[in-house]
């Protein structure tokens, strides 16, 4: 399939059809989380004067299956286990055979592979890839993803530093590569009021970083343990809350029990519904990620007013400027994560002028309408259509 670059090269453009353009989102699933998220969000802000959306999932209805369907969106999920690829592509053949897209926008790593291989049973629509994360823990997906790359006209990074990862290790052509970041409405952190911390046993006067985030190796807990078990020896006043769960849970939390200072002052939440109301009862956001893509926690902590702490991974860097809405540290340094938790403890009116910096940024460059506006050029140049 022609490259992207050579594709939106070409300015030979067409009026837009008389009806709206069918167009297929496809995802490997629909349970909550960030990519899923923004999938949605993308469908349903649609112009619907000039698409009809669809959305196929690979695996069972998840958590956002009804959002979609509220939302008038015909969504598809083929029930497919992803240990059987070939299934996954034949359904998935079958299904666009039926609904006929010009295009389809896939997103995370089965999905893409599934529609690439998909498209050429099911009309030949013009396939875009979506590149949701840096994936050091997996190389075996960027070995998938640079056999079939050519059976896409490329792929969306969310972020700068996907773009440079995927360019440099996973070997993919730069024509084939584009960035659009994610979005997140910052109004909507406006009406959800703080959590009481009496709830979750934190007192009310101590310093509460928040971790939100799947327990597992990327996200590098162990380093955030460690820190805070530096900075807890230090000051009595700060505690820590983590939402989530994952894989690493049991072990993490043996970790924490083997550390004394840690006790009473590790809040372990689950996974919790209530994120906006969290992020506004703590202090600071704390991602201590080993990779990322582009992180909502951190674009909903800015726009929830909320300085961060993370690392300087993809993504993260570019969404938190050092000394304006936050601080950056090496991955897997617990050292000078602590220094940095240290260094935002001190004063407590930077955290919040951080906090409302971080805010203004996300509403300058972050917001859903930028990123609705962004792929729907996208689609109209790769289908030769001219974008009003």
């Amino acid at each position: 399939m022609q490259a992207l670059a050579r594709r939106l090269a070409d300015a030979r453009l067409k009026p837009w059809p008389d009806r709206p353009v069918p167009i297929t989102l496809a995802i490997t699933d629909l349970d909550v989380g960030g990519a899923e998220q923004a999938l949605v969000d993308l469908a349903i802000r649609l112009d619907r004067r000039r698409w009809q959306p669809s959305v196929v999932c690979l695996d069972r209805p998840g958590d956002l299956t009804d959002v979609l369907g509220m939302a008038g969106i015909e969504t598809v999920c083929l029930d497919v286990d992803r240990r059987r690829p070939i299934r996954a592509v034949g359904r998935l053949a079958a299904t666009l055979r039926r609904l006929g897209p010009a295009l389809v926008q896939s997103f995370l790593f089965h999905a893409n592979i599934a529609t690439r291989l998909a498209a050429p049973l099911s009309g030949n629509p013009w396939v875009v890839g979506g590149i949701r994360v840096a994936e050091r823990g997996r190389r075996w997906h960027l070995t998938l993803d640079r056999l079939t790359t050519r059976l896409a006209c490329g792929s969306v990074c969310v972020s700068e530093g996907v773009r440079q990862f995927t360019r440099e290790l996973g070997r993919i052509d730069p024509d084939r590569l584009t960035v659009i970041p994610n979005g997140v409405d910052p109004t909507r952190f406006d009406r959800f009021e703080p959590l009481d911390r009496a709830k979750i046993g934190v007192p009310a006067e101590a310093l509460l970083a928040l971790f939100v985030g799947r327990l597992d190796p990327q996200k590098g807990i162990p380093i955030l343990l460690d820190a805070a078990a530096r900075v807890f020896a230090d000051s009595a006043a700060w505690h820590l809350a983590i939402v989530g769960d994952g894989p690493e849970e049991e072990m993490l939390r043996s970790l924490a029990d083997s550390l004394p200072i840690l006790a009473g002052r590790v809040h372990w939440l689950g996974r919790r519904g209530d994120v906006s109301s969290l992020l506004g009862a703590a202090d600071l956001l704390v991602l201590p990620s080993l990779w990322e893509g582009m992180p909502n926690v951190v674009l909903e902590a800015m726009a929830a007013r909320r300085a961060v702490v993370a690392t300087a991974v993809e993504g993260t860097e570019d969404l938190v400027v050092p000394g304006e809405t936050g601080w950056l540290v090496p991955p897997g340094d617990s050292l000078s994560l602590a220094n940095a938790l240290r260094d935002a403890a001190t004063d407590r009116d930077r955290l919040r002028r951080f906090g409302e910096a971080g805010r203004a940024r996300v509403e300058a460059h972050f917001t859903p309408g930028r990123v609705v506006e962004a792929y729907e050029r996208l689609w109209s140049a790769v289908l030769r259509y001219e974008y009003p």
